[in-house]
């Protein structure tokens, strides 16, 4: 495949994230030679990691993230260091990652897309972490009468809004300041609505969308302010990562097109990725935990022939082995039937058919891991695409080759390397079970 760049989301979780689909409208629109997808990871740091090992050019970063970030980047703009929370990370050479800060335009691009100004008005924000505060930085910026930024901790919010020159207050207090407030504007780890008082008579505009829907299909006037402050921080984040910039004839075309999409089912999940990078020993861990059949391509090649791979390499050659694989690829991913949990041969998702028939049914989770992890974990005399005298070599000459591949068909990556396959499957699980 040609050389893509390579963009994604990280998060804890971020399975349920709607930026691929945003941003894969963008990039078609521009004619962009470029992929976004999700990345899994436990830490703001092993996101950035992985990153950078990859070769990402770009990254979003959500909750929890966008706070411990910014200790690892190399720089930041200046509106990030004083909302001291970056969401949008530009990726340049030698992995050198400097931060930035979108949610703020989001956020007022969402209010005056539905025709209000916080000019003059005055707001409450619920929520303390990155977003909150960016929330809270756009509003003063746009010139809010009054700002009160509510968390759970006093100590914290009182700390956020010193920093950004606002008041604090209590999240318990939110029923008292309520009636003074024109807008609402929350980015708790839930639908505001759990704890605020219905009806009222404030602008609510709520950054969680997981919860409330698969689908982004509310109709163009009806479709949620989180998808609009998603939509309207991904706009400049887009423009960070390219150099490009969006018309607005552009933005609403393309504004309208995500507002239309729907997500089809996909009942079975596969793992794909290079050799060594677990994906038997993790998609049996996680079949097990999911309650699913499982299904090995590589074996079940095997048991059609009664050889093994290498045997099969040696007497019928590259070509005639993907052939034997893409028949059982075909067969094994019917749109319909039990669940399954699907590993996946290493370079099965070269052949274009093989990664459309697998996207069309699957949850495609990438399993990374690094050229000489990968060794270390294989019998080389065993791998027919490796030079044995060159092991490392050629190892790393085949996974560059492959991530444009693995990238392109990923609906979410996960480093194998960052734990024990039962903690990289139950990783998957809880990432999955946020979608599924």
């Amino acid at each position: 495949m040609p050389k893509a760049e390579i963009y994604a989301v990280t998060g804890k979780p971020v399975a349920h994230s709607l930026s691929p689909e945003l941003f894969g409208l963008l990039f078609r629109t521009f004619n962009r030679n470029a992929v976004y997808t999700r990345l899994a990871a436990d830490s703001a740091r092993e996101a950035l990691a992985t990153a950078r090992a990859i070769g990402l050019r770009g990254l979003n970063v959500t909750s929890p993230f966008k706070e411990d970030i910014v200790s690892c980047l190399d720089g930041l703009a200046e509106d990030a260091v004083r909302i001291g929370a970056a969401n949008c990370l530009a990726l340049h050479g030698a992995g050198r990652a400097i931060g930035y800060n979108t949610d703020f335009i989001g956020l007022i691009g969402t209010l005056r897309s539905s025709g209000v100004s916080p000019r003059g008005r005055a707001v409450l924000v619920l929520g303390t972490g990155g977003a909150a505060r960016a929330a809270a930085y756009g509003l003063l910026r746009a010139q809010a009468a009054r700002v009160v930024l509510a968390g759970r901790s006093f100590d914290r919010a009182q700390a956020a809004a010193r920093a950004l020159g606002c008041e604090g207050a209590r999240l318990e207090d939110v029923g008292k300041i309520l009636g003074t407030v024109d807008i609402v504007v929350s980015s708790l780890p839930f639908p505001a609505s759990r704890i605020l008082p219905a009806p009222n008579r404030a602008l609510l505009v709520d950054a969680h969308y997981a919860s409330s829907a698969a689908s982004p299909k509310e109709g163009n006037r009806g479709a949620s302010t989180a998808l609009r402050w998603l939509f309207h921080q991904a706009i400049p984040s887009f423009e960070i990562f390219t150099g490009l910039e969006v018309p607005k004839a552009v933005e609403q075309n393309i504004w309208k097109a995500f507002a239309g999409l729907e997500r089809r089912p996909r009942p079975h999940i596969a793992l794909v990725g290079f050799m060594g990078a677990g994906k038997t020993t993790i998609g049996r861990q996680l079949a097990r935990l999911m309650g699913r059949e499982f299904a090995d391509t590589d074996g079940l090649v095997e048991t059609t022939t009664g050889m093994s791979v290498s045997a099969i390499f040696k007497r019928r050659g590259e070509s005639g082995f993907r052939s034997l694989e893409k028949s059982v690829i075909k067969n094994i991913v019917p749109a319909t039937g039990t669940p399954m949990v699907i590993s996946v041969g290493g370079g099965a998702v070269l052949d274009k058919d093989n990664r459309a028939g697998l996207a069309k049914t699957c949850r495609i989770v990438w399993l990374w891991t690094a050229a000489r992890t990968a060794l270390s974990r294989i019998d080389i005399a065993m791998r027919p695409v490796l030079d044995p005298d060159r092991p490392l070599e050629s190892a790393s000459r085949t996974l560059a080759a492959r991530v444009p591949a693995y990238a392109s068909v990923a609906d979410l990556i996960v480093n194998s390397e960052s734990g024990s396959p039962p903690e990289v499957a139950l990783r998957i699980k809880d990432e999955m079970d946020q979608t599924l």
